[in-house]
Parts: C-alpha cells; sequence; structure tokens
C-alpha cells in the first residue's frame, strides 16, 4: 500500500510538472507574439514614416540646391535677394514638405506621454530636422559655387559678371572721400515694445577704379521707448564708435573680396552712392572686404551641414521608434498605413485644392472683392521683383515702388494716390489687409453691388490717404483707411435695418468685434503717436457719413439687395 501511495504522489507531481512546463510554454509563446510584433510594428514604423522622410529630405535639400545653382549662380535669371534663397523659401519649402506629404503618415502615430494628438511634436521636430541643415546647405552652396578669381585690380572684376569672390593685392582706397549713410528702422515686438535699430553705412572709392566702392557696414538697437534725451545720447555714442571703427580699419589685411548681390546691405550701399551726386558711365560695384580664409569657412559649413542633418535623423528616428500607433491602428496592424491613407479628413493636399476651387467658386457672387484680393497679392509680388524686402521692408523702398509720400505728390504723381492703395509694407501687412477685405466684401458686396463697391472702395482710399498725408503728414501705402472706410459704410447699414435680423445681429456683432480689436491694438501699439488712432477714426466717420448718405438716397435698392441675397 505504501508503495502504491508512492507512486500516485510521484504520479501527481509528474502531473503538476507536466502542467507548469504547459503553462511555460504558452506564456513563451505569447512572449514570442509580442516580440514578433514588436518587431513587425517597428519595420512597419521604418518603412511608412522615418525612410520617406529620410529619402523626401535627401530630396529636397538635393532638388533645391539644384534649382538655386540653376536660377540664381548659373543662369542668375531669378532676381531674388539672397535672404529669401538663405532663410525664407528654405523655411516655406521644409513647413511645406513636412505639412503636405508626411502629414498622413506620422498622423497614426502616438506619444504615451501626450494626453492630446502627437503630431504637433512630429511635425515641429521633423521641420527643425529638414530646415536646419537646408539653410546651412544654401550658404555652404553660395560660397561653393563660386571661386576666389585673382585680379590685377578692382577695375578687372567687372569682367566676371556671374562670380562673387575675388583677390586684389594693388589696391588703395581714399578714406578722405568717403560718404556715409545712416538708416534707422522701428519694430514691433511682443508685448508692442518698439526696438530701435540704427545702421551706418560707409562706402569708400579706391584710386584707379572707376565707381568702383568698398563697402562697411555697423549696426546696434535700442529701446525706443525711452526718453529723447536719452535715445539721442545713444545715437550719438553709437555714431561715433562706428566713425573710430572705421579709422581703424586696415584695409592691408583684406584676404579678399565680396560682391555683394540682391540684398539690403546691397540697396543701402548703392542709395549711399547716389547721395555723392559722381557721375559715371559704369554701374556702381560694392565691395565688402573679408578678412577671414575662405577655405575654412566652406570646411565649416561643410561640417555643420551634415552634422545637423545626421543630428535632426537621430532625433526624428529616436522619436518614431519611442511612438506607438493609435487604437485604431493596433486593431488592424496586418494592414500598412498606405492602405488607410485615402481618408478623406486627412488628404491635405485634396483638401487644399478643393478648398481653394471651392473659395473661388463661394466668390463668384462677390467679384470685386476677389479681384482687389488678387490685385492686392499681384502688386505685392511686382513690387517684391522690383526690389522691396518682402518681411519689413525700409520706407525707401516702399516709396520707390509706389508709396505716396509728400514729395512724390509735389513732383506731379498724382497717380500714387490710388497705387500707394496696393502697396503693402511686407507680408504680414498684406495677409491682415486681405483678411479684413474678405470681411468688408462678405457683408458690403452683394447689398452695395459690384461696380458701387469698387467706387466706394476707391473713394474711401483715395480719401484716408490724402487725409493721412497732408493733415497728418504720414507715407501712406495699403488698403487700411479704404477698409476703415468701408466699416463705417457698414454701421449705418446695419442701424437702419437694411439686413434682417439674423443678419444685423451677425454683421454688427462682426463689425463691432473687428473694431474693438482693432481699435485696441493700434491704441497700444501707437501708444506714443495718438495720430494714427485720430487717423483711422477720422476715416471710420467719413465712412459712417457716405453710408448714411447711401441709405437716405437709395434705401429701397440697398433693401432689394439685401432681400435677394440674405433671406
Amino acid at each position: 500500500m505504501r508503495d502504491n501511495n508512492k507512486q500516485s504522489q510521484y504520479r501527481y507531481k509528474d502531473k503538476n510538472r507536466s502542467r507548469n512546463k504547459k503553462r511555460v510554454s504558452k506564456s513563451a509563446k505569447q512572449k514570442r507574439t509580442q516580440s514578433l510584433s514588436a518587431k513587425e510594428s517597428i519595420k512597419l514604423k521604418l518603412k511608412q514614416v522615418f525612410l520617406p522622410y529620410l529619402g523626401l529630405s535627401i530630396l529636397t535639400i538635393l532638388l533645391f540646391g539644384a534649382l538655386r545653382w540653376l536660377l540664381d549662380i548659373y543662369l542668375d535669371i531669378l532676381p531674388l535677394k539672397e535672404g529669401y534663397w538663405n532663410f525664407g523659401i528654405p523655411l516655406l519649402l521644409s513647413i511645406s514638405v513636412v505639412g503636405i506629404w508626411m502629414w498622413p503618415r506620422y498622423e497614426h502615430l502616438t506619444l504615451k506621454w501626450v494626453k492630446r494628438s502627437s503630431s504637433g511634436y512630429f511635425f515641429i521636430t521633423m521641420v527643425l530636422a529638414l530646415v536646419i541643415p537646408l539653410l546651412i546647405s544654401q550658404n555652404y552652396l553660395s560660397k561653393a559655387a563660386y571661386k576666389v578669381i585673382e585680379v590685377a585690380s578692382l577695375s578687372d572684376i567687372r569682367h566676371y559678371p556671374k562670380q562673387k569672390y575675388f583677390r586684389v593685392d594693388d589696391f588703395e582706397p581714399l578714406k578722405s572721400e568717403r560718404i556715409a549713410y545712416i538708416e534707422t528702422r522701428v519694430a514691433n515686438r511682443r508685448y508692442f515694445d518698439s526696438t530701435l535699430h540704427i545702421y551706418y553705412y560707409v562706402v569708400t572709392p579706391s584710386i584707379g577704379a572707376d565707381n568702383v566702392w568698398l563697402g562697411s557696414s555697423y549696426y546696434t538697437s535700442y529701446d525706443n521707448r525711452e526718453e529723447q534725451s536719452i535715445k539721442d545720447r545713444q545715437y550719438s555714442a553709437f555714431i561715433n564708435e562706428s566713425r573710430h571703427k572705421y579709422a581703424a580699419e586696415d584695409f592691408s589685411n583684406i584676404n579678399y573680396f565680396r560682391k555683394l548681390k540682391s540684398s539690403n546691405d546691397r540697396s543701402a550701399y548703392l542709395y549711399t552712392i547716389s547721395t555723392a551726386n559722381k557721375q559715371s558711365n559704369l554701374p556702381a560695384l560694392v565691395l565688402v572686404p573679408e578678412s577671414n580664409i575662405f577655405a575654412d569657412s566652406l570646411d565649416r559649413d561643410f561640417v555643420w551641414g551634415f552634422g545637423s542633418f545626421f543630428i535632426g535623423m537621430v532625433l526624428c528616428l529616436l522619436l518614431v521608434l519611442v511612438a506607438e500607433f493609435d487604437s485604431q491602428e493596433k486593431k488592424s496592424r496586418q494592414k500598412p498605413i498606405q492602405k488607410q491613407k485615402p481618408v478623406k479628413k486627412r488628404a491635405p493636399v485634396s483638401d487644399v485644392s478643393k478648398s481653394l476651387v471651392v473659395w473661388f467658386r463661394s466668390n463668384k457672387e462677390r467679384p470685386a472683392t476677389l479681384v482687389l484680393i488678387l490685385s492686392c497679392i499681384g502688386a505685392f509680388i511686382l513690387t517684391v521683383f522690383m526690389g522691396m524686402d518682402i518681411i519689413d521692408p525700409l520706407s525707401r523702398q516702399v516709396n520707390s515702388v509706389g508709396g505716396l509720400t509728400i514729395d512724390a505728390l509735389q513732383a506731379g504723381k498724382y497717380w500714387r494716390v490710388v497705387t500707394a492703395l496696393f502697396v503693402h509694407v511686407g507680408i504680414m501687412h498684406l495677409v491682415m489687409s486681405l483678411g479684413m477685405l474678405f470681411a468688408t466684401g462678405y457683408i458690403l458686396e452683394k447689398v452695395l453691388g459690384s461696380l458701387r463697391f469698387l467706387m466706394i472702395f476707391f473713394i474711401c482710399g483715395i480719401f484716408s490717404n490724402i487725409l493721412g498725408l497732408l493733415y497728418f503728414d504720414m507715407d501712406m501705402a495699403g488698403i487700411w483707411g479704404a477698409i476703415f472706410g468701408l466699416f463705417g459704410i457698414a454701421i449705418p447699414l446695419v442701424a437702419f435695418k437694411i439686413f434682417n435680423k439674423k443678419y444685423r445681429e451677425l454683421f454688427g456683432g462682426t463689425i463691432a468685434a473687428i473694431l474693438i480689436i482693432t481699435l485696441n491694438s493700434m491704441f497700444f501699439a501707437f501708444i506714443n503717436t495718438l495720430s494714427y488712432m485720430v487717423y483711422y477714426l477720422l476715416t471710420l466717420c467719413f465712412g459712417i457719413v457716405l453710408g448714411v448718405v447711401m441709405v437716405i438716397t437709395q434705401k429701397q435698392s440697398l433693401l432689394r439687395n439685401a432681400r435677394r441675397h440674405y433671406m
């Protein structure tokens, strides 16, 4: 009996061992399946997100570099400033590439520590990883595409119109005949804190070189909110310091000269040369002395470009590997991301194109507004090609492309009262103007009619330009005065119940909100010069008076149009 009991105990232990083996085998199988799914997810993330981004980044850098070399360096047929090639276009290109082509891919990935959507983290990381090496590559290309040319004198540089860097041993600058120009610029920053930027440009002629100038520049910035006496002392100190630096500058240590292409500095130097009133049959040539070694700067840009690209790609790779697929993606891991791409809510290219088509179709009933918007955009592109800076143009640049000044009016250029409406001071000024123009056109054009809307637009614009120029001594550019006049016209239409109750509340609230926000921001931005506030309020009052006259004389026509479109 005892033996039988022992055998049963052994059999029981053997059964437990076999059960434990079965349990271990099941857990091992689960771990294997989990490891396989992790490997599959990593392969899927690499294949669908990181590798396309890597290839797209390399392709973008190479294609944009080739395009810039062809149009700007080899053919020299696209007169864009170097700032656009080196910064503006690469930034817009990086945002477009990541936002349009990569969005449908990384939107399926989520980060554990992010409660909401993780798309913003991927977007910012990928844009920075692409834009930094793209900027450095353009700086490298602007140097590597040229070679340092040895010439006997500065006059021989004219024989190489497509070259940029030159080495000259025999030259003698005339510091006694130098010409200086001081340029100030006020920029508004966050919380409307104004900063005063001061540029001191000096051009120096050379013996034996006809209309060839050596350029030197000095820069500083101060707080524009200080008292005038403090700003005057800072200004005088900077000018004296710049003159001492120029006097101590040794032209014998120059390693090579850099010929300036289209840029803000070149336009400032050319303006400085024009003040000398020296007659010459040859165009002015501006050269900037460089004391550093050309090959060292080239190698440094090359190393920084490859290093920034490698670091950026590693960061993107780590971010992609750390991320997980969202819940919908986990339910269907066997399906690749490409099969889930045609989702109507997340098709940026088609959505953008469809939204543009819908916008143009919806504005067929407002052709005057559409024509004015397209005219402002076309005029802005034309002024950029004429030499105006796209972000922060100088006042003389705005005046040279059609802005209204008292000197232009005294010279008989009366057409600038109209052309100044389509000249905008930078891209942000244009965007804000177009947004407010669309809002006013959406409210008024259907009621007034297209022809009447255009007439009132130009009447308000011409009145605002003349008012600002003659009574407030301001250089005029843009359509803000005309827009305030149009808002003034909209106020009597709402007050005299031209619209029905629903649209009176809608349009009245819209007009009130825009006016309050705009006037409030103007008050804080121009707190030191309240004449701007008075100017816009007078323009608004002119529009109100014009609107009251229209309501009294043409009320039945306005009611008929309002009932036709807003009922």
